[in-house]
């Protein structure tokens, strides 16, 4: 999950960060609260990282802090470019913890623009999720925060984030059961627009109200979007970080539209399961 502002300074920052929260449905004062709190008073990872631990999450800490670089690595492969300079990242062990530095308590993990990468530990460990691989995932949204791009199509974030993190957002559901949903006509519906207002008034709908199957279909539709033409795929990226903006960047590197990719995409699903027969 992720909740970005646009702009560098720390007005214009906390400015967008409240707007972003009153068109939501998020308490203003509640985001303005978790925007300026500070992890300093938690204890820290290591005196070279800025990773903090409540007490309790050491272990998740440690684990997540050991594969930091594997994790960047990961991130900067798939995504075509070198990671910023890495935000603060808050691990708690308690749900009180999490409310004081997400915007969204209900999350599992936030990242909230450059500010602050957090994650739930207290959520992860009640529901057995891997917290590599969501920390992964959000270190996804904070690559394109650090690349200066704001608000993109959800398919897009969230399937990169699945696809970078090798399923990380999408543990409940599998290949083969998005797969079957595809199938039977159950999907997500892609789009390019972008932007704050658009990300805000046309919320994605997440097929049978399930988002683990939203991030499920996106990430294998993304990796479907490297796979069959990586070097298309990284002209996109590239294009990408040079517009800011998907639906500018989409015709730089393709020659299709992305609802006939999409078509090409679940065409492909369906005719694997007529092959099977």
């Amino acid at each position: 999950m992720q909740f970005r502002q646009f702009f560098t300074n720390r007005r214009s920052a906390l400015a967008i960060v409240t707007l972003v929260a009153a068109l939501s449905g998020c308490s203003l004062t509640r985001t303005a609260y978790v925007y300026v709190q500070s992890p300093e008073g938690l204890p820290k990872v290591s005196a070279s990282l800025p990773i903090y631990a409540e007490k309790g999450a050491e272990s998740m800490a440690g684990d997540i802090s050991a594969a930091l670089p594997t994790s960047i690595q990961r991130i900067e492969a798939t995504h075509g470019g070198k990671l910023g300079a890495l935000a603060p990242v808050v691990i708690c062990a308690t749900q009180a913890c999490y409310e004081k530095y997400a915007a969204v308590p209900s999350s599992d993990g936030e990242t909230l623009g450059g500010k602050r990468i957090s994650i739930n530990g207290a959520k992860i460990l009640k529901k057995k999720r891997d917290a590599v691989q969501l920390f992964t995932h959000e270190l996804s949204h904070f690559y394109w925060f650090s690349q200066g791009i704001g608000f993109q199509p959800r398919w897009f974030e969230e399937g990169m984030g699945v696809w970078a993190s090798n399923g990380g957002g999408a543990e409940n559901v599998s290949v083969e059961a998005a797969q079957q949903a595809i199938r039977s006509g159950i999907t997500i519906q892609p789009t390019l627009n972008s932007g704050l207002w658009n990300y805000l008034t046309k919320p994605p709908s997440p097929p049978e109200n399930n988002w683990h199957m939203y991030y499920r279909q996106a990430g294998m539709f993304v990796q479907y979007l490297h796979d069959s033409e990586p070097i298309a795929f990284a002209h996109l990226l590239e294009a990408l970080r040079n517009t800011k903006d998907l639906k500018q960047a989409w015709p730089i590197a393709y020659k299709l539209s992305l609802d006939d990719l999409w078509l090409q995409f679940i065409t492909e699903i369906r005719g694997m399961s007529a092959e099977k027969k």
